[in-house]
């Protein structure tokens, strides 16, 4: 469920070995490895040896998390940059909301590179090389909202569809029996085609037929409700409050309230859902300032889980004909996630299918290297997949090597899930 590292055996003592893998060496138990030999290559997580792979398999792993930054003088990097980078590894200080604008606002690729690899040094003292895999399911595009940025919304004229019970079932059989999943993501508009019973039932059903962590993703729905689905055996709830920004929310959101939004996560938060919440980044109107004060919400609130990716639009929407600049809201995409990291050493962010939108070829690579720590693959059932356009162009491809590499089977990988990211 988690990305395994490669290593070679170089020794083997009473059931241990001490692998290599470049600079990094590591002592893990091989117990589960049928006749290891040194020399052998093996993908271990958390000290335990899952299997063995070729070298061809184990450059190719190597190849996903190499770091690929530019080399650097630092003599010329910004005053102010080696002050705040000081600040925090060597005096262990918080940033200030004005230096997290500073680093927000950086632009420079000399000076974000540098950023870029500070935050993802920290990720690895903390996390190591621990990388998440969730699967999304999409289950229903029909939305009661008219929110102006999303192509879901109620009044665009897009293919609707919803999913049976049995078609969520038949998805989530798929992903946790033949590919691994662990973490299942369910996510749809504010449809109440579905009643609270109706989603309470499905994830029953779930808990009762599958071994998996449930995250639901439905929106504002009650804290009766909320309360439920987590008795019912959901253990996260990904819920965006979009933007800390009162005016910015209610310009987006018609006929919503900013109040009632932050109220209905604190009644998530207190049923103790393992919350993924955020902005997005780059909507009209929007400051550093404003994505400042988004960080500094999700560090109050205590958010285990980062969920906030680049604003981007959608045809039939009132912000279609509005401007954008790719290359400028993956600059502030990448910076977003770092200067999240620096803040916030022990938060999982997951590299969002927006920021994958923005460069399909490099984006995981460059989320991870930023400081994320988390990936998710769309496995809405092919039939259903194009029609959720919450934005253009939507990038869903998986690539095989990862879910190769990241989803594996046994009790180990539930450990490791148990133990990392402490859901219940």
């Amino acid at each position: 469920m988690c990305l395994t590292i490669p290593g070679k055996i170089k020794s083997i003592n009473n059931g241990f070995a001490i692998v290599e893998n470049g600079k990094r060496q590591d002592k893990v138990n091989i117990e589960l490895i049928s006749d290891p030999q040194i020399g052998d290559w093996v993908l271990h997580a958390t000290n335990l040896a899952i299997h063995k792979i070729n070298e061809t398999e184990a450059r190719e792993i190597i190849d996903l998390l190499e770091e690929k930054y530019p080399k650097v003088d630092t003599e010329k990097l910004p005053e102010r940059f080696k002050e705040i980078i000081i600040k925090l590894k060597v005096k262990k200080e918080e940033l200030t909301k004005d230096e997290i604008i500073y680093l927000l606002s950086l632009n420079e690729s000399d000076v974000t590179e540098t950023l870029y690899a500070e935050a993802n040094t920290l990720r690895k003292d903390v996390l190591e090389d621990f990388v998440c895999i969730h699967g999304i399911i999409e289950f229903s595009n029909y939305c009661r909202n008219n929110c102006l940025y999303c192509g879901i919304r109620k009044d665009s004229k897009i293919k609707r569809y919803r999913m049976s019970k049995d078609e969520i079932l038949e998805a989530i059989k798929t992903a946790v029996e033949d590919e691994g999943y662990k973490l299942i993501v369910l996510q749809s508009g504010e449809d109440y085609g579905y009643s609270d019973n109706d989603l309470l039932e499905i994830i029953r059903e779930i808990k009762k037929q599958f071994r998996v962590f449930i995250f639901i993703s439905v929106g504002e729905r009650s804290g009766d409700f909320y309360r439920k689905a987590r008795d019912a055996g959901a253990s996260g709830s990904l819920f965006r409050f979009e933007t800390s920004n009162e005016k910015i929310y209610q310009r987006l959101h018609p006929e919503h309230s900013f109040k009632e939004r932050l109220a209905c996560l604190q009644s998530q938060i207190d049923s103790k859902y393992y919350i993924a919440s955020g902005g997005l980044i780059g909507l009209p109107g929007q400051t550093e300032k404003n994505l400042a004060e988004d960080l500094l919400l999700v560090k109050r609130l205590g958010i285990p889980m980062l969920s906030a990716g680049p604003y981007l639009k959608a045809d039939e929407t009132p912000l279609a004909k509005e401007s954008e600049d790719m290359t400028e809201k993956l600059r502030l995409a990448l910076n977003y996630i770092a200067v999240a990291r620096l803040m916030m050493p022990n938060i999982k962010i997951p590299v969002t299918t927006a920021l994958e939108t923005l460069d399909n070829e490099n984006g995981r690579h460059r989320g991870l290297l930023a400081g994320a720590n988390a990936l998710m693959f769309n496995i809405t059932p092919a039939k259903y997949r194009d029609d959720y356009g919450i934005y253009d162009h939507k990038y869903i491809e998986r690539e095989k090597v990862w879910q190769k590499y990241g989803l594996f089977k046994g009790e180990e990988s539930w450990e490791m899930i148990e133990d990392k990211l402490k859901i219940e």
